[in-house]
């Protein structure tokens, strides 16, 4: 797949996750991955499998977390392999009214599907 191919392909998976996220669609981000896919959180215990992801996500999104955002700065990928190297950022609004900003460096490892579509494989950032 080209650069720009693979670029465009999973800079529309990017915004598909985030507007999935910000709209509290914990199952529309869990389909995003494949189905042996293993999310690696910072400073957490990794979660592998549909079921665990979707928890996962469902969790996460419960704890109030607003304004998630990947940016993509580098895309490739080999055969049924692609990556992406990017920032993440997001908020919290605690319970005094105060906006907590965070961010981040991520990578995704995505494999192309039986259809031709690609999910994420693993999914960490810092």
């Amino acid at each position: 797949m080209q650069n720009n191919e693979i670029r465009n392909t999973i800079l529309d998976i990017n915004a598909r996750w985030d507007t999935a996220f910000n709209a509290k669609q914990p199952d529309s981000v869990a389909v995003l991955y494949d189905d042996a896919a293993t999310v690696l959180p910072a400073g957490a215990a990794q979660v592998t499998g549909s079921k665990a992801i979707l928890q996962f996500w469902t969790d996460t999104i419960a704890l109030g977390i607003i304004d998630h955002k990947i940016e993509l700065l580098e895309a490739g990928s080999d055969g049924n392999l692609a990556f992406q190297r990017g920032l993440w950022s997001a908020a919290m609004v605690d319970a005094q009214g105060q906006r907590q900003s965070f961010s981040g460096n991520l990578h995704v490892l995505y494999r192309r599907q039986a259809d031709g579509s690609w999910k994420a494989l693993t999914h960490i950032w810092n």
